[in-house]
């Protein structure tokens, strides 16, 4: 919450981000072991957190250090019946990367391109805390075989009155998450509910990038009622079809080059 309260205040220099950073050494060795990894591929090792800040930016290592405060405080029981943790952040990994890739194609900014990652990578973080808490509700609201033709986030309202994307976007707010990543994570399944247009593309476009790695089986193979696309949802987006299957080529391949990323990060 300190990183993000930092990182929301425009006085904030990358001095204070580094010296709040510090202040926690497993923090600090995650995030080192992250940059140097291969899925950033330094030219040579960085050593330091002013290193990491000067090479990657201001905004490329508060996303870091959001990223792995979350990873590490949220996940899925080893025993839950139907995806392990691994492929829950699997799943969230492909989404993160295919947010990313569409927002470059969209002409978005280098700040803007690292906002959709990091808003593809946690918008399912509800799901996690649902069967945290619920596990055995859950683990019946997922099965494949149970009412197989009603979507699982209309029985997530029906079994407790939320959604995992609502939950998500909750838990964001309490955290003192920036509006946009909030919007993102809290209205991933439903873009046009939001009245305020401003983070409706961002959304929008972690709605699409959610849905093609559900439909290309990305960590998480079990999972029905997902992968398909509305004709609203195509008629808001910047992309069309063609421009959006571009940039999915390869995509199961760039997530099992990027398992270092949440390799580094459960150390």
């Amino acid at each position: 919450m300190k990183i993000i309260s930092l990182a929301n205040n425009p006085k904030t220099t990358p001095t204070d981000l580094v010296n709040t950073i510090s202040m926690d050494p497993l923090l600090t060795a995650k995030l080192l072991r992250l940059v140097n990894s291969a899925f950033y591929g330094p030219n040579r090792a960085i050593s330091s957190l002013n290193r990491a800040v000067i090479m990657l930016g201001f905004n490329t290592v508060k996303n870091m250090a959001l990223s792995i405060a979350v990873v590490s405080s949220i996940g899925i029981k080893d025993d839950f019946k139907w995806f392990s943790n691994e492929e829950f952040w699997q799943h969230n990994l492909g989404c993160a990367i295919a947010a990313r890739t569409m927002g470059t194609t969209m002409g978005a900014s280098p700040l803007e391109v690292e906002e959709f990652f990091i808003a593809g990578l946690l918008h399912d973080m509800g799901r996690a805390v649902l069967i945290q808490k619920f596990q055995e509700e859950c683990e019946t609201i997922y099965d494949p075989a149970y009412k197989p033709d009603i979507p699982r986030i209309d029985l997530e309202n029906e079994h407790f009155g939320i959604s995992h994307s609502e939950l998500g976007g909750v838990v964001a707010r309490h955290w003192k998450f920036p509006e946009s990543l909030i919007m993102a994570i809290g209205n991933h399944h439903a873009p046009f509910s939001m009245e305020d247009d401003h983070h409706k593309m961002l959304t929008l476009t972690v709605h699409m990038a959610d849905q093609f790695s559900h439909k290309l089986k990305i960590g998480i193979q079990n999972s029905p009622n997902t992968g398909t696309i509305s004709e609203e949802a195509w008629a808001a987006f910047k992309l069309d079809s063609d421009q959006a299957e571009k940039c999915l080529m390869g995509l199961p391949e760039s997530v099992e080059d990027a398992k270092a990323f949440l390799q580094k990060i459960d150390d």
